[in-house]
């Protein structure tokens, strides 16, 4: 084979690639734009697109697993979403808090429920889900999804790069559909066998750096919820671990001095002794099963009460 053939050869397929990577980047950005993405995208979905109610819970499984909307909506008369998604981090909370606040009319209030350590954790969860969505009109995501090094921006010009892990999301919702809309986005964790083994935390070593990058997010959603006359209400659920009294993890001390200095309701339950001295109440030591999530959904109904009564 000539050089001059196998020249030909190759640019044939970069070629073809070229086309095909184009043309899948149309066909992408129209189902993106116009249809209803299935499976663990449905939420996501609906929080980008569509969900329009007074009150908005936002968080990862901490929150998907902690409070039933139907509690919060039969005592308050206010229409709840629960947008807890698993394993996501602020990066994801301030894109989608974007999207939720720049509608018409937007939420009264928006209650970010965060883990102890999400000022210094410096992952990002599973932004990456998140990838179908760039250059679809949600600045933050693009921004965020920008910070990588170059080889990752590269690839995020790629269409088939884009969809590779969500294509196969698509193929397992019609072999497992599991859907995260019905009530209200609660989903609740099953009472387990055994309950959890309590650990001891108070040795636990304290003095870890705020990430930069996550205390601007938690700034960004805070300055949006202004911007949209939406209340902010920061959240700690309950975790089961055994710790002195007033004992505080420093992320939790951090988050508290940013609501002190921006005037937010902060609510740190995660070491409630209401809860902590009741394993029966925990799937696991970072998760409320559905018994102590119907009873944590209750304490932050009577907080929801005073608040509307105001």
């Amino acid at each position: 084979m000539t050089k001059k053939k196998l020249f030909l050869i190759l640019s044939s397929a970069v070629v073809m690639l070229a086309v095909i990577d184009i043309g899948v980047g149309f066909g992408m950005s129209l189902y993106v734009r116009h249809c209803s993405i299935p499976g663990d995208y449905g939420k996501i979905e609906h929080m980008l697109k569509r969900v329009k109610v007074p009150v908005i819970l936002l968080g990862a499984s901490t929150c998907m697993n902690s409070l039933d909307p139907e509690i919060l909506e039969k005592g308050t008369g206010k229409k709840v979403f629960n947008g807890g998604l698993n394993d996501q981090r602020l990066e994801f909370f301030n894109v989608i808090s974007e999207a939720v606040l720049r509608r018409s009319p937007p939420p009264e209030l928006l209650i970010l429920i965060l883990r102890h350590n999400d000022l210094t954790f410096s992952g990002r969860g599973r932004l990456a889900m998140m990838n179908i969505y760039y250059h679809q009109g949600y600045a933050k995501l693009d921004h965020y999804l920008n910070e990588g090094k170059w080889g990752q921006r590269l690839l995020l010009s790629s269409a088939l790069y884009r969809i590779n892990t969500f294509w196969w999301r698509i193929l397992l919702y019609h072999f497992k559909s599991f859907n995260e809309l019905a009530h209200g986005g609660f989903v609740g964790k099953p009472v387990p066998k055994y309950p959890p083994r309590l650990w001891d935390i108070t040795k636990e070593k304290q003095m870890l750096p705020i990430i930069p990058r996550k205390l601007q997010c938690l700034k960004d959603i805070c300055e949006s919820c202004r911007k949209a006359g939406t209340r902010l209400w920061i959240v700690i659920p309950p975790e089961y671990y055994r710790c002195s009294a007033g004992f505080e993890r420093c992320g939790e001390t951090y988050i508290r001095e940013f609501c002190s200095k921006n005037d937010i309701r902060f609510i740190n339950d995660s070491h409630n002794p209401d809860f902590v001295g009741h394993p029966e109440y925990f799937f696991d030591n970072n998760h409320l099963n559905i018994n102590g999530a119907k009873l944590y959904s209750q304490r932050i109904l009577d907080l929801l009460k005073k608040e509307f009564a105001r």
